[in-house]
């Protein structure tokens, strides 16, 4: 890929036109747009050959910027979940304690958590006093 500072022109023929194409993407990024745009081009024309090609060429670039919308939303998914698992790798990196909680999600989560840590508790006191008068 070309640097910041380094432009390139690139000739293409687009939809049976020639322009000259400035920028910084590498020859083969150049030619693979030119590619996909003339085969999308002739897609159209072969759906909708009545229309003018200015219509042809609004439709064209209405398609390619549905398809960036959809693609800009599966990496903004894809980010999402490189941070859930990013906090996921964390949790399991971290030291784990002896006596772990899991966390409630809801108030009668929290309540029932709380019911068997006493439970647990009781047992235990209780067991405690039975080795002990042995």
């Amino acid at each position: 890929m070309a640097t910041q500072k380094e432009k390139r022109q690139y000739k293409a023929n687009l939809a049976g036109k020639n322009y000259i194409i400035s920028g910084q993407a590498s020859l083969p990024h150049f030619k693979a747009v030119e590619t996909l745009l003339n085969k999308e081009w002739q897609q159209i024309k072969v759906v909708a050959p009545k229309i003018s090609t200015m219509d042809q060429a609004m439709l064209l670039t209405f398609n390619a910027l549905s398809d960036q919308l959809y693609k800009q939303a599966e990496v903004d998914n894809l980010k999402k979940q490189v941070v859930e698992l990013e906090k996921m790798l964390a949790a399991r990196e971290q030291p784990t304690k002896p006596a772990t909680r899991r966390e409630s999600k809801s108030a009668i989560g929290s309540i029932i958590d709380h019911a068997k840590q006493d439970s647990q508790a009781r047992s235990t006191n209780k067991l405690f006093k039975q080795g002990t008068s042995i």
